[in-house]
């Protein structure tokens, strides 16, 4: 049943919260949010990144016990202790941190809790004909995934594919997906598309967070939009559009979006000469990469996945997993990148793809994720000047408009586009000359890809030099004064920001030319 024609029914809501408020030390998470999710309905459920999304989902799938309100599944009163008392009342949430166990094979993931049984033993073979079953679903992409293989084994994509077909197993009545796509393919997107509309014909709801605005006007039927914790509207989708959207997401015009000024470059920071990467197994890389960046200047690296975006700006940092050839030169002089000290030393810094992994230390706190790079400017005689660093790291908050109770606040409490400003800070505490961008905003809402945007546009007015690697076209043409495109690890082009529309850089990266 579609969402219009349970309207048109009178049909009663699965899942409703009514006034729901979770509060944590020093912020209130969710402040007083409503919710109604009907049968046969996908539910967009939008915002900023620290809007309250993934509180309130949590709320929805038992992670969280402590709040206030009111929850009803089919109009009886439910208080959630655990995920299991979610999923036996109906609820499945799939969150955007997967809660799949790398040790089990995939079929054991699938079925886990559920497993099949004969003479009071699992019984395997029906399990994997199972977990094939439940796979099917999801057409080619899903019959590529071995139920026998060991779940560490798979991409984090066919990962994504598991932990979804295991919530659609489960005969959920409310599925809530938390940016489900981030890892998948475009087909494996579009299949995604197919099986949600599937589910919904049968009466499934669906609650779809997405940073991805065009999923959600794709699939949603109504939309929920929260900020600062607080419901602003609930609104059909045929109501709004992009623009709109956005303007209720942060409660602003997008200006800072939009075209800033730009000054005339300087001098050359750095010099990119024939350089090449083989890696251990003798593939080569790079293959003979030349580019140039000058001071106060955004030169943008496109191209398709694995043309060699990552790997420059590795190799660049010092951190080349291979043997290197060529030469960089900063400010005329050729530059020792044997490790990312010497980058560092030489006033290279590096915001990488993976912001946790690699940009942060999740169990230290956010003063101390800002100072990291940075200690040797606060130490006297071998000790460190906390009150200096402390000061730093305040001002530094201040500067990017990071979001946190205090400096105190374990850096993982903190929403994505906030953790992705203190990685940003900490590598400006190092005062580079040269600061190297890998997907800067990715994962993050519309309003933190603003704020970063403005905060790169300073910075560049300032005189910084920035290279970004970026698979997002949009943002390439936004930011960048010239374009290097890399096909295959080598340089295919290079375009003006004129020149750079959307199907000149594609036509470039695929291979068609200018």
């Amino acid at each position: 049943m579609t969402v219009a024609a349970a309207r048109e029914a009178d049909v009663a809501p699965i899942l409703a919260l009514d006034d729901i408020i979770v509060d944590f030390p020093g912020v209130r998470a969710l402040d007083g949010v409503s919710l109604d999710i009907c049968p046969g309905e996908v539910h967009g459920l939008v915002g900023e990144n620290g809007a309250g999304k993934s509180t309130l989902i949590k709320v929805m799938g038992g992670v969280h016990g402590h709040w206030q309100g009111k929850m009803s599944v089919d109009g009886r009163p439910v208080r959630f202790s655990s995920v299991a008392d979610a999923r036996a009342a109906g609820v499945a949430v799939v969150h955007q941190e997967l809660a799949l166990v790398s040790e089990m094979t995939v079929a054991e993931n699938l079925l886990l809790g559920r497993e099949p049984t004969c003479g009071g033993l699992v019984d395997t073979a029906r399990m994997i004909a199972d977990a094939r079953a439940m796979l099917a679903r999801f057409g080619r992409a899903g019959a590529d995934i071995d139920p026998e293989a060991e779940l560490s084994s798979l991409g984090v994509g066919q990962q994504q594919i598991v932990e979804i077909a295991r919530a659609l197993g489960t005969d959920a009545r409310v599925i809530v997906l938390d940016e489900p796509t981030a890892a998948l393919t475009d087909a494996e997107t579009e299949r995604l598309y197919e099986v949600v509309r599937a589910e919904t014909a049968r009466g499934v709801a669906f609650v779809y967070i997405s940073h991805r605005l065009e999923e959600i006007f794709a699939l949603c039927a109504r939309i929920t939009v929260l900020r600062d914790g607080r419901r602003v509207t609930c609104r059909d989708a045929a109501e709004l559009d992009a623009d709109k959207l956005v303007t209720l997401m942060i409660g602003e015009e997008l200006a800072a979006m939009g075209e800033g000024a730009r000054r005339r470059p300087g001098d050359t920071v750095l010099q990119v000469e024939r350089l090449m990467l083989t890696d251990r197994r003798g593939r080569r890389v790079l293959d003979d990469v030349s580019l140039q960046v000058r001071a106060g200047e955004v030169v943008a690296l496109a191209g398709a996945m694995g043309s060699g975006r990552t790997a420059l700006l590795s190799t660049l940092f010092g951190a080349a997993r291979g043997r290197v050839e060529g030469r960089a030169l900063l400010g005329g002089f050729t530059a020792r990148l044997a490790s990312p000290r010497d980058a560092i030393a030489a006033g290279i810094a590096l915001v990488p793809e993976d912001r946790k992994g690699g940009g942060l230390v999740l169990e230290m706190s956010v003063g101390e994720n800002l100072d990291l790079a940075a200690l040797g400017r606060f130490c006297r005689a071998g000790v460190i000047d906390e009150a200096a660093a402390t000061r730093a790291s305040t001002a530094e908050v201040r500067r990017l408009g990071v979001k946190t109770p205090s400096l105190e606040t374990e850096v993982r409490m903190l929403s994505g586009g906030n953790q992705q400003k203190v990685v940003l800070g900490k590598w400006l505490m190092t005062e580079p000359r040269l600061l190297l961008l890998d997907e800067p905003t990715r994962g993050v809402d519309v309003g933190a890809k603003a704020e970063i945007y403005a905060i790169v546009r300073e910075l560049v007015e300032d005189g910084l030099a920035v290279l970004i690697a970026s698979s997002d076209l949009p943002e390439i043409r936004l930011l960048a004064d010239r374009v290097v495109v890399l096909r295959e690890g080598a340089v295919a082009g290079e375009l003006s920001r004129e020149e750079a529309t959307e199907e000149a850089i594609l036509r470039l990266a695929v291979g068609g030319g200018r």
